[in-house]
């Protein structure tokens, strides 16, 4: 694959993950509303990791396109 290739894919990677943060996040406030902060907790680990996933994606196309 060319360099634009695959930049063209790591872009959509990024977009994909900034979506599932915002769906985690959604989700989470919402079942936390719903259930209470006690019930529900553990659920705010979820966008954490996203945001993980987003950043470690981020990080690696901007690593790839200063080579």
């Amino acid at each position: 694959m060319d360099q634009e290739t695959i930049s063209r894919i790591n872009k959509t990677a990024e977009k994909f993950w900034l979506i599932v943060i915002i769906i985690c996040v959604c989700t989470t406030v919402w079942l936390i509303v719903q259930d209470g902060w006690e019930e529900r907790k553990q659920l705010a680990v979820l966008p954490l990791i996203a945001i993980a996933w987003y950043g470690f994606r981020r990080y690696f196309r901007k690593k790839m396109e200063r080579k």
